[in-house]
């Protein structure tokens, strides 16, 4: 797949419609943990959107990524609110 492939899956996705979990005020490392067991629920291939406060998160959901497999497809800061999509 090439990068503009890539980028018009990216482009193409629902991401409002992501199943979505609220793990603001949670501290480091309740965010992974609620995200890992919301992806034990999910179908393969869905879409999850996290939000957290917890700064560390970043770092966390990053590492998590790279070490499980599991896509990071987009990360944002929205003010004092992380927001994450992956695929389940």
């Amino acid at each position: 797949m090439t990068g503009s492939d890539k980028q018009a899956m990216t482009a193409a996705r629902d991401w409002d419609s992501a199943y979505r979990v609220d793990a603001r005020g949670l501290p480091c490392p309740q965010p992974l943990l609620a995200m890992r067991r919301a992806l034990r629920q999910r179908s393969p291939g869905e879409l999850l959107h996290v939000i957290a406060t917890d700064p560390g998160s970043e770092a966390d959901f990053a590492s998590f990524s790279r070490l499980s497999g599991v896509p990071l497809l987009r990360s944002e800061r929205r003010g004092d609110e992380y927001h994450y999509w992956l695929q389940a």
